[in-house]
């Protein structure tokens, strides 16, 4: 991506612990407390035990902000379902390299970027940082998910994902790429600095933004720690 770089520390929202029966609002609320980034969770019952929501909600968002728009996709068949993402206005599409495809995961990571869109990977907790090796020359982000894929408010898993955040953290500078490194899971003010030390940049917090009543404290609060 060309801004911000990989040594810029973002808090990302995450749409998935908003109040869905006012979800401009709710945008609107994480665009005034400073977010840049919003992160859209799309979960499809199968990949990841829960369902969420579709293309039509990141269109619906889309309408509401400018903001740059982070959609994860924990589903199968991502491939499949792309241009629907592509068309809902995603600015970054990210796929699971343990997920099902009709094609492959080089193949839609490839689609994503002729769309002129930014692509991403993502890894289980349990998936070693060698899985996204092959995708790592072709990729804007790699997301290390900080606990299981599929509910929000679970404990950040660091002895299981840190060693991997390092690993791609030191792979990257040693090859001089330029891929962001992403948390989701668990991110608070006490362990975003965590994931901070050991390489990470972007910041997906979902209850520890969306949760306290104050927002914009929250989001000042959640920056300081990663500055």
């Amino acid at each position: 991506m060309t801004e911000p770089t990989h040594n810029t520390s973002l808090i990302l929202p995450s749409l998935l612990a908003a109040d869905w029966s006012k979800v401009g609002a709710e945008v609107a609320k994480a665009e005034q407390a400073g977010a840049q980034w919003l992160h859209l969770d799309v979960m499809d019952g199968a990949f990841v035990d829960n369902i969420s929501f579709g293309p039509q909600m990141i269109q619906t968002v889309r309408k509401s902000t400018s903001m740059y728009l982070d959609v994860h996709l924990m589903i199968h068949r991502a491939d499949h379902y792309l241009e629907r993402f592509l068309k809902a206005g995603a600015d970054n599409i990210t796929i699971h390299v343990e997920a099902n495809y009709d094609s492959s995961v080089t193949e839609t990571l490839k689609r994503i970027r002729a769309a002129g869109k930014h692509c991403g990977i993502a890894l289980h907790p349990t998936t070693p940082f060698e899985a996204a090796l092959p995708y790592v020359n072709d990729i804007d982000l790699l997301l290390v998910m900080t606990v299981v894929p599929g509910f929000g408010g679970q404990p950040f898993m660091e002895k299981e994902t840190m060693p991997k955040l390092a690993a791609a953290r030191d792979y990257r500078d040693q090859q001089g790429l330029k891929y962001h490194l992403e948390v989701d899971g668990g991110v608070y003010v006490h362990t975003a600095p965590i994931a901070k030390q050991n390489g990470a940049n972007l910041f997906v917090c979902g209850t520890s933004f969306f949760g306290p009543e104050n927002t914009a404290s929250a989001m000042q609060e959640l920056q300081s720690v990663v500055a």
